[in-house]
């Protein structure tokens, strides 16, 4: 590198910006007598050759201006890396080049505005991206820009410290995306910005008005590449969209700690990121304990009785037939809330029944039954307010009309007295009625709307058997409705409900209640998306009122496939508008030699299911270990030893079943008595520089250096789910994968049309 005769020029311009960039950090605190000395002490420290003078001007001529905390924070953290690329770019209506230097965060000189880094979501930097050495075009603010790039260049900074860069063009090697794979886990996640490839940029610029499904393959990169799209999103929207108004659903909360690294990042920390199960009740506020998907597939996975039964109950409450029937449902419910009854106040008619009727069927139709209920009391609260002093005015000129024609017209004196004591009580009593009714007819007329809580209508839909009957007939046999309705109204017994319960929960509280705004969301992000049934998907669409889903997710690792998607098509076709569909079948996380394994288990299936096409990173095969015979816990211990000493740095020992995992720990937790074993169960936090155990499920979407799986009691049956299972377990690993068990058929590695190891 020192060799290249633009090395020392790179230095200089290396130094310029941290240089520039400390200025501005000190700009901040101090006054600006201060900040002058300073800079003329930094200028004439430096030792720029003549090419570098522009950057001397720019820097002692620099008109500091105060930035926010947030600005001030990221500039921190970007001075150890101010930037990985360059592009040497010519108008076409300029032809004299242009350089411009890319990073995480845009900065510029604060006297000229020129840019100093590129931010890598700006318009510009797209053609880094996507466009080659060569003529290009990129579009910005609707309209396109053509000129030619003639220079694609990336560099390796690390603490400020220039370590390498190489020039790219068509041919050449990607040198810099082959380092990134070969570093640790806990490394790639922040880096993937430096390392994104076309068919990533495309899933992140596409059309940020379109909702957007993405199949993505294992270690495609779909977690990090849509929450890179959330990032562009707020960059490019940013007078509209503010990251408090994002929401990520992840799986699960052990997931959610693991995108910590990445959010302060891309700048979306303040998004909100929970699960699907933690936003619906949040959102409807129920108290029922929810039994997750999780302990069903657990149930299935042992065998419990009544497994057929259960695993149709779950795949009928998430179809698109359940929506249907709810629809119906709450059309039912509407009947409840068409008051036709007038208002009346001693004997005034105040609001007309009719109507209310109206109103509640046609002006308010957008809003959720009971926020037009609530619309429905506020016009009659107004309306008696403002009618009430015409009917007292009415009613006391009535009756001083009567007084008039008592006081001039009865010549009886002991009459007139009589009639006009009369009158006076009556016009009394009349006033007092209008006041005192008037403070209770809204009340009282509210009382014949329904006024339920969602546990109540939810219940209500299984409890009347007539109603539920008539719904379902079309859909399902009496035998399976009798067990749904059963099953469901005991866990309601229990103050529980099912997992797939939470859709159907979420519909009817956004179409009877509408959600509070403080939960609500513009923009949403889907993370393993093959999971969600399709009421979910409809349900969410429901409350949320936005098109503005970005899905991810892998038909191939589709798990909970009983009760998820078989195919994006229903999401597709009956969720969304219009939406984009696009697909990452390149895996970056893993070996070759690994992913021909993994490959080779769902290619057995012969479901039609896409497959991963590794990049070319060469590493071992893929190796089982005999577990059988006595000593096999310090055997494993040993090659865990010994791949820590070749610098590897995060290990996962990953079984079937919750039920395995807790006889690996017992098995190997005495080998390690330094506590750094660690048996992730559910919301635990995984601790740093642990070796963790866990059950697949859990360890779908994320990563280790080495993953062991171990296999004593539970085997993995030749069955479409096992083989999705096993293929999740295989893809977790970057670098090695190794199998424990009585025998590989324990891993139906006597399916894998490939060779491996046998230790």
């Amino acid at each position: 590198m020192k060799e290249h005769p633009e090395y020392q020029e790179e230095l200089d311009r290396l130094t310029f910006t941290k240089v520039y960039m400390d200025s501005v950090i000190a700009a901040q605190q101090s006054d600006q007598e201060t900040l002058k000395k300073r800079q003329e002490s930094t200028v004439a420290s430096l030792d720029f050759k003549d090419s570098s003078l522009k950057y001397q001007d720019m820097l002692t001529h620099a008109n500091f201006m105060k930035m926010s905390k947030d600005q001030l924070e990221n500039l921190k953290k970007l001075r150890k890396k101010p930037y990985f690329a360059r592009i040497d770019y010519h108008r076409k209506e300029k032809p004299e080049r242009e350089i411009f230097y890319i990073g995480k965060v845009s900065l510029f000189d604060r006297e000229t505005q020129q840019p100093i880094i590129l931010d890598w979501r700006s318009p510009l930097a797209n053609v880094y991206y996507e466009g080659r050495v060569g003529d290009v075009s990129y579009e910005a603010h609707g309209e396109w820009y053509e000129g030619n790039v003639s220079l694609k260049r990336q560099y390796s900074i690390e603490e400020g410290e220039l370590l390498d860069f190489r020039d790219i063009d068509i041919t050449t090697k990607d040198d810099l995306l082959q380092d990134s794979l070969s570093q640790n886990a806990d490394h790639r996640l922040t880096e993937i910005v430096s390392t994104i490839q076309e068919e990533q940029n495309r899933v992140i610029r596409a059309d940020l008005r379109k909702p957007i499904v993405v199949q993505g393959a294992a270690g495609s990169g779909k977690t990090t590449i849509a929450l890179h799209r959330v990032s562009y999103f707020l960059y490019t929207l940013q007078d509209i969209f503010r990251p408090e108004e994002m929401l990520i659903l992840a799986p699960n909360r052990l997931f959610i700690d693991y995108m910590k690294e990445v959010l302060p990042e891309l700048g979306v920390e303040k998004a909100r990121s929970t699960t699907f199960v933690d936003y619906v009740q949040l959102i409807t506020g129920h108290t029922f304990t929810v039994q997750t998907q999780h302990e069903t597939l657990m149930n299935v996975l042992e065998h419990s009785h009544k497994e057929e039964a259960i695993l149709k109950m779950a795949e009928w409450k998430g179809s698109m037939s359940l929506q249907t029937v709810l629809d119906h449902f709450i059309q039912h419910v509407k009947l409840e809330f068409l008051v036709e009854e007038d208002l009346k106040i001693a004997g005034f008619r105040v609001v007309n029944g009719k109507k209310m009727k109206k109103l509640f069927l046609e002006d308010y139709s957008y809003l959720p039954f009971y926020k037009r209920k609530e619309k429905i009391r506020q016009i009659l609260i107004s309306d008696v307010k403002r009618k009430k002093k015409v009917m007292l005015e009415k009613m006391t000129k009535k009756y001083d009309d009567e007084l008039d024609r008592a006081l001039y017209g009865i010549k009886d004196a002991d009459k007139r007295k009589r009639r006009v004591s009369f009158l006076l009580d009556q016009k009394d009593a009349k006033l007092k009625q209008i006041e005192t009714e008037s403070k209770k007819a809204v009340r009282a007329y509210m009382k014949q709307y329904p006024n339920a809580s969602l546990s109540e209508y939810f219940t209500r839909f299984y409890q009347e058997e007539e109603l539920f009957d008539t719904l379902l007939q079309k859909y399902l046999s009496k035998e399976d409705r009798q067990f749904i309705r059963s099953h469901t109204l005991q866990q309601l017994n229990k103050n529980k409900v099912d997992a797939e319960d939470l859709g159907m929960l979420l519909y009817l509280h956004a179409n009877l209640y509408g959600l509070d705004p403080d939960y609500r969301a513009k923009k949403v992000v889907m993370d393993e998306a093959q999971d969600y049934s399709y009421m979910e998907f409809a349900s969410l669409k429901r409350a949320l009122n936005t098109d503005l889903f970005t899905i991810v997710g892998d038909l191939a690792q589709g798990i909970y496939q009983y009760r998820g998607l078989k195919q994006w098509q229903p999401i597709l076709e009956h969720v969304f508008r219009e939406p984009n569909y696009l697909t990452l079948q390149k895996t970056y996380r893993t070996t070759m030699e690994i992913m021909e394994v993994a490959n080779s288990i769902l290619t057995s299936m012969n479901a039609d299911l896409p497959l991963a096409e590794p990049v070319l990173r060469r590493g071992e095969q893929p190796s089982f270990h005999t577990a059988e015979t006595e000593g096999w816990e310090n055997a494993l211990y040993q090659e865990y030893k010994r791949l820590k000493e070749e610098g590897f740095k995060s290990f996962a020992l990953i079984g079937k079943t919750i039920k395995e995992c807790q006889i690996i720990n017992q098995s190997l937790s005495q080998y390690f008595p330094d506590g750094s074993l660690q048996f992730i169960q559910g919301n635990e936090e995984m601790m740093k520089d642990s070796v963790v155990i866990l059950p697949v499920y859990l360890a779908k979407g994320l990563e280790f250096d080495c993953v062991f799986l171990v296999n004593q009691n539970e085997s993995y049956a030749p069955t479409e789910l096992d083989r999705k299972l096993l293929y999740v377990a295989m893809t977790r690993p970057l670098h090695r994968l190794q199998f424990w068990g009585k025998e590989p058929t324990s891993f139906l590695l006597n399916e894998v049309d490939s060779r491996f190891s046998i230790l």
